[in-house]
This record gives structure tokens, sequence and C-alpha cells, in this order.
């Protein structure tokens, strides 16, 4: 079973809190967040990313990760980010589509991620994650929780919502998409117990977001604490069914759009004619939808039985039926022809990318489910590159597991 804990935090002070906290990488562009620190010096993607701030420190070298604790210890020194005694939070999204994503933050045992108690969808980059784990120890501390999910029992979301109910938010904040952040704190161990009880009785919990994060963390924690030490990589846990999930587009060049309906009418792949673009949540299961500058398309693909979890997914059957006979794209990791986009991009910048000529194709699916990304976690396997866009997506510096005694 399950392993939680409370966990050991820095959270910042309400009255700056607009300065200090941020979207992080993957969340806005590079340009915002270079703007955003250098405006405020007390911005935490100046912990994370020094090298927006002096840019001739490279990223995994001593004078960078020295840079990095510079910037942290200021904000502890100047009293922007404050220790708290171990809790346990609930954490809510007002998101802007008008959905609220809510779950607990707790720690969870690293030993669970090690003996497969919490399952990964994705592979990490070796170097990447030696990376995250020298920053880690260098700070002794992170910057965001990592999302996991499952099948929440019903107990726990009385619980949140009785705590919602009879208590206030510690800290609420908007962020530059429109959604609002808002945190509640549990601290008395009566009430942490209670809740942690009930992960207690977890059998697994599926990555969600931050597989770097999570491999890293663990790593750092047996590292430094050992095992069984009590301490937990800091987790939103959420119901699987509370999760937004969105797909990617994949986009290709340098490959001729017109060879694709010819293809998919000898293929017998049933093809309809669509006279206008279409957005993500209209296509169901089974179907996915190529955009060209000449036409767009949907196609229903076949269903495969007798094959894993991963080969039954909607992208696999397209890069498997489609794109490699096809294209002989056979590599969507590695192959420059294909590139990839969020699927909530609004259709008008497909199209315009099409009509430039910046790319030859666009192909939109249906979202995964999270039970199919389970059933892939379950069987180890991998999903394919860019399958899913997972919301909510945290503030980097709302809430700091702090591994070091203050």
């Amino acid at each position: 079973m399950i392993s939680a804990f409370p966990i050991q935090t820095l959270l910042p002070d309400i009255s700056c809190i607009d300065e200090i906290v941020s979207l992080g990488s993957g969340k806005l562009p590079e340009s915002v967040l270079i703007e955003k620190a250098l405006r405020f010096p007390s911005n935490y993607i100046r912990v994370v990313k020094p090298q927006y701030i002096d840019h001739d420190l490279i990223p995994g070298s001593s004078d960078f990760y020295d840079k990095s604790k510079f910037y942290l210890d200021a904000l502890i020194k100047n009293s922007k980010i404050a220790p708290q005694v171990e809790s346990i939070y609930y954490y809510n999204q007002k998101h802007n589509s008008g959905v609220n994503l809510g779950g607990w933050i707790v720690g969870i045992d690293a030993d669970d991620y090690l003996n497969g108690r919490v399952k990964k969808h994705e592979n990490t980059i070796k170097a990447k994650e030696e990376r995250l784990v020298k920053h880690i120890q260098i700070l002794q501390s992170m910057a965001e929780p990592v999302l996991l999910s499952t099948i929440l029992p019903e107990s726990m979301k009385a619980a949140a919502k009785k705590h919602i109910d009879t208590n206030s938010t510690i800290l609420e904040i908007a962020d530059e998409n429109r959604n609002i952040h808002q945190l509640w704190q549990v601290s008395d161990s009566d009430s942490m117990n209670s809740i942690l009880s009930m992960f207690n009785q977890i059998e697994s919990l599926y990555i969600a977001d931050g597989h770097h994060r999570v491999a890293s963390t663990s790593q750092y924690i047996i590292q430094e604490f050992g095992h069984n030490s009590g301490k937990g990589f800091m987790s939103l846990i959420m119901d699987e069914g509370d999760l937004l999930i969105k797909p990617f587009y994949r986009l290709l060049k340098d490959i001729d759009p017109n060879t694709l309906i010819p293809f998919l009418e000898s293929s017998n792949i049933y093809i309809e004619t669509l006279k206008e673009a279409v957005s993500y949540e209209s296509i169901n299961k089974g179907e996915v939808v190529f955009y060209s500058k000449e036409f767009i398309i949907k196609a229903q693909l076949p269903e495969l039985s007798n094959v894993s979890a991963k080969d039954k997914l909607d992208v696999s059957i397209t890069e498997k039926l489609i794109l490699y006979p096809l294209f002989q794209l056979q590599d969507s990791s590695q192959d420059a022809r294909i590139g990839f986009l969020r699927g909530d991009t609004p259709v008008n910048e497909i199209m315009h990318k099409l009509s430039i000529g910046a790319i030859d194709l666009a192909i939109l699916f249906h979202p995964n489910s999270m039970e199919e990304i389970r059933n892939v976690a379950d069987e180890n396997e991998i999903m394919p590159p860019k399958s899913t866009f997972i919301e909510p997506k945290l503030l980097t510096g709302m809430v700091i597991e702090d591994y070091k005694d203050r």
C-alpha cells in the first residue's frame, strides 16, 4: 500500500505573492519568464532558472547551482518565503474553463516509486534526472508538487469538502491563463492522520505530470535520508476523473499530404470530408482528424484486439497503420519531420501554419483517458511521445517542499 506523510514546506508571503510565484517552464513562453525574473527580484523563477538573470550561467555548472541557492537564501532571509510546521494541504484550481481541479498535497514515500507502487508512463532522461538531483541537493527543496492520480475513495472527497467548507484559504492567486489557485492548510495531527490513513489504503498511484521530478526527488531522498525515513516527495494527488486531459497535435512537414486520401481509401479506412475545422472536444475515441492546406478529413480507425494497451491507443494505431506505411515515419520521438503542439491551440493557428507552408499536415486526436494511461503503466509500457497534456498546471514557488531543518 501507499505510504503518505505530512511535509515540511516554505510558503510565500501573501502580501507580495504576485511577485514571488509564477507558472514555470513549458507553461509560459520563455520571453515572459525572463521578463518576470528581471522585473521582480523576489520571483521564484530566479531560483529555478538563474540563467535568466545571468546569461553567462551554464545550467548544471557549479556557478549555476551557487546562484540558484543565492536567490533562494535571499528569499528566506528577506521573509519572502517562510518555513511552516509539518502539514498537508488541499489545493484547488478554478480553471479558466469553469471547472474546479482539486486534490490533496502530501508527501509520498520514495520507496513507493522505486518499488513500482507509483507507476510511470514516460521514460526519463538520465542526464536531466541527475542535474535535477544535484539541484535538489544544493537547494534542499523542491519548487512545486508532482501530479499523481488514481480513483480516490468518496471518503477522501468528503474530507476535502468538509475542510473547504469550514476553513479559509491561506493563499489565493490568479495566473496569466486566468486560472485561480487556492490553498488550504491542515496542520493539526488528528486531521492529518485521518486524511493520511485514507491514502495508506491505496494500492497504487499513477504519475500524471512530473516524471523527472518524481525520479530525481526519490533518488535524493534515498541518498540523503535512506529507506523508510518518513520523508516523501511532495505530490498533488487527484481523482483521475477530475483531471483535465487534452491531446497534442502532430504536425508533419516535408511530406506530400495529397497521398493521404488515396492511401486511406485503399486501406479501407472510412473517411469523412469536413466543411470546417473542429476542436478536440468534438472528436470521439477511435476518430482522428487530418488537416491540410487543401482538405480536412476525419478518419475512423479500426479497433485492434489481442494487442497491448499501448498499441490500442489512437496515436499508436495512426502511427502504425498510416504514418509508417505512408510516410515511413517510424519513430515520432526522433523523426525531424514531426513536431507537436497542444491540442487546445486555436484551430486558426494550425490553419495559418498550413497556409504559409510551415507544415504540410496536422493530426488531431480524441484525448487519452486516464484509464488508458493506467493500463499502459500497469503493463510497464511507455506512452507514445506527446500523447497527453494534463491539467492542472501548478505554480512554481506556491508550495515549496523543504528538506532542511530550519
